[in-house]
């Protein structure tokens, strides 16, 4: 009994001790970008209000919604601030949250996304226990459309310098993470003439400079439903493969990542968006896309769909 109650002071003391640390110098703005996502968006704002950690502020961009957003806001009376612009992008959106953020620290969360109650809080002690600044991520749950959990990301997350690492796979996301406002300043933000995958550019150009940590439990939970951004489109695909090769040949990317690994990074993405493009009837793009990824990455795949696309081979013919 009496152990008991000891351990609770401690444990009393040393979080007491933590919040007196941190809160005069992490304070955190959660931002939110949307654009009609009105029927998740009351269930992405109560997770944030559920949040174990309290020195924050929720930030809100609808970038153009017609769908009643705004009025759902004012009628629920939510604690936040909310700008309306016109329709700009994810990109541009994000920038003016950016913008209005008054914390030291941003948080940023898909509108349709939920945050893990304790998410903020374990990303304020990560950073509180580094002597530099570095951006904090998670992995994820996957939820449906209905919030169900129905799986977890699997993919093996990095600290460190993880540039080569980032380059391979998208490890970090938007959602999940947390970083200085003065380093998304320094950067320049998000590049708005990329419709999508402008974090991931982000993210690849901030891993030149700076540590990232990775936490072992989720941080948010990602919703999958038919109006996600990030949908596997031709165009989509081929906005990857393009950050990818500014990034590798423009942007200090050949001086971190060994060649080989770049070059099979490249011809991966290449085959998946001549994939996309042989699905959408882009015959002519899908033989060109993967023309070039074969001449980077010799691959069979590449090879194969290259000819069936030149009329040399019946699809029928390739087995998985």
């Amino acid at each position: 009994m009496y152990g008991a109650g000891i351990v609770g002071l401690c444990y009393k003391i040393l979080n007491d001790s933590f919040e007196k640390r941190i809160k005069p110098m992490l304070k955190v703005s959660i931002c939110i970008p949307t654009y009609n996502r009105k029927s998740y968006l009351k269930e992405t704002i109560e997770s944030v209000l559920a949040q174990t950690y309290k020195d924050y502020e929720i930030v809100i961009v609808d970038d153009g919604s017609t769908d009643g957003t705004e009025e759902m806001l004012k009628q629920a009376g939510y604690p936040l601030r909310y700008h309306w612009q016109q329709n700009s992008g994810d990109a541009a959106a994000r920038n003016k949250l950016v913008e209005l953020a008054q914390g030291r620290y941003i948080a940023f969360l898909d509108s349709d996304d939920l945050l893990m109650s304790d998410a903020i809080e374990r990303m304020t002690r990560a950073v509180v226990a580094e002597s530099k600044e570095v951006i904090v991520y998670g992995p994820y749950l996957r939820i449906d459309e209905n919030g169900q959990v129905f799986g977890k990301c699997k993919r093996k997350l990095y600290s460190g310098n993880i540039t080569d690492r980032l380059f391979q796979d998208i490890l970090i996301h938007s959602c999940g993470s947390m970083l200085p406002k003065r380093v998304l300043e320094e950067a320049g933000g998000f590049d708005t003439s990329l419709p999508v995958c402008s974090d991931y550019d982000l993210w690849l150009r901030l891993s030149l400079k700076y540590c990232f940590i990775a936490l072992p439990e989720p941080t948010f939970k990602r919703r999958r439903h038919s109006g996600n951004l990030s949908l596997r489109s031709t165009q989509n695909r081929i906005t990857e493969l393009k950050v990818l090769e500014r990034f590798y040949y423009e942007r200090g990317g050949n001086a971190t990542v060994p060649k080989r690994i770049a070059m099979r990074r490249l011809s991966k993405e290449g085959y998946r968006a001549g994939r996309a493009a042989i699905k959408e009837g882009l015959t002519e793009t899908a033989r060109q896309l993967l023309s070039q990824s074969f001449r980077r990455y010799p691959n069979f795949k590449s090879l194969f769909w290259w000819l069936v696309t030149a009329g040399k081979l019946h699809p029928a013919l390739y087995k998985k």
